[in-house]
């Protein structure tokens, strides 16, 4: 234990009796609790720099006034009970003046709190996380083995704040074989997560009061970041394919941020025209473009699209991803591609950011990915979600017809639009979860609440991902069952 005395010797007051007050007001303001031990006498005499009788001094006197008691064979503690009357003291603490909040500098930024974790998740959760018994651990286990018996030395030097360079390569090659994007490791940048990828790029380039673009609907944590940033966020509305380019603004733009592989939360997948079309308009307006990979890695048909990266000939995209979602949310562990001309600005924010991430991390990570463990992870994944998606849109159909559905091409969610003789989304999900199946609406909190949002009560989100069969099949029957219990009280 550290205690936080301070013995001046330039004063002519007694160390016996400095120690004395310094711990009697560590235990008046519970700084130690009661029963909590104290230091041995010799220990704390050589931690001070004086002698154990000075020490034992201070102790007897705080032992004769009812603040701390001998226990014998076991040590010093401070009392349960205080003394009612504390005695005054001429080298007490002033008291110091409490300034209202109201005279003190407030905050510039009122973020978001972090959203409480449920007391109780539904029995059945349709979120679209990972399924934590398909990850690899055995595999995980290997190879964390080798790299700390072939590069353990690693551990005790840290990293580069843009990442380790096997990393870096990995992941290029790896872009260069599933997405067609041709880079040098130097311009990947290492991050925790899309968030800080996004947090990077942003910084770079925004100023307060710049315009950037964003899809809507969007994630609420990507609008919190730019109105962090007093960015003046520009809605541009989404269909079952996207973005909308017809409805892109005017005008100078510095950012857009965008998911073309699965739009999130909607699913679409943007076509290769609309890619082409949105790029020339980024070329007009001045802005950069943030294409963020979501779950494009998990596809079900076909290859999809060429990247915005691929197509965009003028260098104003910035590639973002992370591998959270075919991992696990603990690896955090993502990317930011840049132009070259960005590298130098990239790695100065990561690195005020936070000087890199941590290293063993990043080097089992490279060889998951560079031994191909990765690319066989996401068939077997691919497999066992497409097997799961297509069990829930089976009893969808089962239970209600014909659905309306956006996203089945990728991903760990489908989008199922209602039927206009539906209830709300919003009351279906709330009696769903009564009844133990979490289901989820678009989500339009933040910043951007006061626009409006075609799909903020006609659409459910439903994962499969984390479920499998059996419980993806009763998660829908329940769901049915809700929804005739609506009907039920709407017509009643």
């Amino acid at each position: 234990m550290q205690l936080p005395i301070e013995l001046d010797r330039s004063l002519a007051e007694p160390l016996q009796n400095q120690l004395y007050e310094q711990l009697r007001g560590l235990i008046v303001t519970k700084r130690l609790k009661p029963n909590s031990r104290l230091i041995a006498t010799r220990f704390l005499a050589e931690s001070l720099g004086v002698s154990r009788t000075t020490v034992l001094l201070a102790y007897e006197r705080l032992i004769a006034e009812g603040y701390v008691e001998t226990r014998p064979a076991v040590g010093t503690f401070v009392c349960d009970t205080l003394p009612d009357q504390l005695p005054s003291s001429p080298s007490a603490a002033a008291t110091v003046e409490v300034l209202p909040q109201s005279e003190l500098r407030p905050p510039i930024f009122h973020g978001p709190a972090p959203p409480p974790t449920p007391d109780r998740r539904p029995l059945i959760d349709f979120w679209n996380g990972p399924d934590f018994r398909i990850f690899p651990l055995r595999t995980w286990q290997r190879i964390t083995q080798h790299v700390l018996e072939s590069f353990g030395k690693g551990i005790t030097q840290g990293s580069p704040a843009s990442g380790v360079l096997p990393l870096k390569q990995a992941i290029g090659e790896w872009l260069a074989s599933h997405r067609g994007i041709v880079v040098d490791p130097e311009q990947v940048i290492v991050v925790t997560g899309c968030q800080q990828a996004h947090h990077v790029a942003a910084q770079m380039f925004l100023r307060r009061g710049d315009r950037v673009v964003v899809e809507w609907p969007c994630p609420e944590s990507v609008s919190h970041l730019f109105d962090s940033l007093g960015a003046v966020q520009c809605p541009v509305p989404v269909d079952e394919q996207g973005i909308d380019i017809d409805r892109l603004p005017s005008g100078p733009v510095t950012m857009a941020y965008l998911t073309p592989s699965h739009q999130n939360p909607m699913g679409g997948t943007l076509p290769t025209e609309r890619r082409e079309r949105l790029i020339q308009w980024a070329r007009q307006a001045g802005a950069y473009l943030i294409d963020n990979d979501c779950d494009g890695e998990c596809r079900y048909r076909g290859m999809g699209p060429p990247s915005l990266k691929s197509l965009d000939p003028y260098g104003l995209v910035l590639c973002s991803g992370s591998f959270a979602k075919n991992l696990g949310a603990g690896l955090r562990l993502g990317y930011l591609v840049v132009p070259p001309e960005l590298v130098p600005s990239a790695v100065a924010v990561k690195t005020l950011l936070d000087q890199g991430n941590p290293w063993l991390e990043q080097m089992v990570l490279a060889e998951f990915i560079a031994s191909g463990e990765y690319d066989r992870h996401l068939r077997r994944v691919r497999k066992i979600y497409m097997e799961r998606r297509d069990c829930l849109i089976s009893r969808l159909q089962r239970n209600f017809g014909e659905t309306q559905l956006f996203g089945t091409d990728a991903g760990y969610h489908v989008t199922w639009l209602l039927p206009p003789d539906f209830p709300p989304a919003s009351a279906i999900q709330d009696l769903a979860r009564l009844r133990g199946v979490g289901v989820y609406t678009v989500d339009t909190r933040g910043p951007l609440d006061h626009v409006p949002c075609r799909y903020a009560d006609n659409a459910l989100l439903l994962g499969y991902s984390s479920l499998d069969e059996r419980q993806i099949q009763e998660g829908v029957d329940g769901l049915a069952a809700v929804v005739r219990e609506c009907r039920r009280k709407a017509a009643g």
